[in-house]
């Protein structure tokens, strides 16, 4: 039997020419970034959706996702922005691979942080209608990370800027994404943290030696960018973030080549702690919530 649930897309822009994994998109132009809280709306209980501008277009709607490597700005939007679009490669979401576009906008701005002559990624982004709401563009890490900021649940507001993270745990940032290590029993398992994801979702292939009493449930499927994503829905009773044991709603989908992503194990949907609020600290590198 199979059912249906609602995946985001697992978006982690891993760009390849031909032979290997290489093409980039241009650089960035200057980026203007201040302090400030602003509001959102949430739907499904994770997705965040402020209010944005892309060059003349106001009161966009963006979507904030850090488990998205490069931002991505819907296709029906790019028809309305007088800019051309590049092909660079494909990119990677969840086990498949897709042609990627890109357009520079002459400047994107969302809370605080406004940034000129940038390049995003071109998208389809209708599948966020199963949230009776659409979608102007997904904010990734590459915007994200230009500051830290932290994610207030019960007040629905994005605080940008220095925030105080006395505890929590340690999270590695490059240019692909932010991962923590997470305990799966006895055992470690290196995950992206990913704000736009309401599960804990494990790459089967590299965890299945590591799930001990792993009581699972019919084949399940969801939407993506990328297509339809196929995966096994779980439980697991041990799953531990710090001191923070998780909801133990687990979905296995296949992982990608071993040269791709290497080291990373899934994605932990932030909802999957369901703290009340999630800080980012860039400065001290520092993944902090409050439950």
């Amino acid at each position: 039997m199979r059912t249906l649930c609602r995946f985001r897309t697992m978006f982690v822009a891993v760009l390849f020419a031909s032979a290997g994994w290489a093409a980039k998109p241009q650089g960035q132009g200057e980026a203007t970034v201040g302090r400030g809280e602003f509001p959102f709306k949430l739907f499904g209980g994770y997705l965040i959706v402020m209010e944005g501008r892309i060059g003349d277009h106001s009161k966009l709607k963006f979507t904030l996702d850090t488990g998205v490597t490069h931002s991505v700005i819907d296709n029906k939007l790019v028809d309305r922005i007088p800019a051309p679009r590049r092909r660079l490669g494909k990119v990677l979401s969840f086990d498949k691979t897709i042609n990627a576009d890109w357009v520079e906008v002459p400047e994107i701005e969302f809370g605080p942080i406004h940034v000129t002559n940038f390049s995003m990624m071109i998208g389809d982004l209708r599948y966020f209608q199963s949230f009776a709401t659409h979608v102007d563009a997904v904010i990734g890490l590459d915007l994200l990370r230009l500051s830290s900021f932290s994610i207030d649940y019960d007040t629905h507001r994005v605080k940008f800027g220095p925030v105080n993270t006395d505890s929590g745990v340690p999270m590695d940032v490059d240019g692909v994404c932010i991962t923590v290590e997470l305990m799966l029993g006895d055992s470690k398992a290196r995950l992206m943290v990913d704000t736009g994801a309401q599960a804990l979702v494990l790459y089967e292939d590299r965890v299945a030696g590591r799930l001990q009493h792993l009581k699972m449930e019919p084949e399940t499927a969801g939407i993506s960018l990328g297509g339809w994503v196929l995966s096994k829905r779980g439980f697991i009773s041990s799953a531990r973030l710090g001191r923070t044991k998780l909801d133990g709603t687990v979905f296995l989908v296949k992982a990608p080549p071993g040269s791709v992503l290497p080291g990373i194990d899934g994605y932990l949907g932030a909802a999957a702690w369901k703290a009340r609020r999630i800080d980012f600290d860039f400065t001290t590198k520092t993944l902090a919530w409050k439950k």
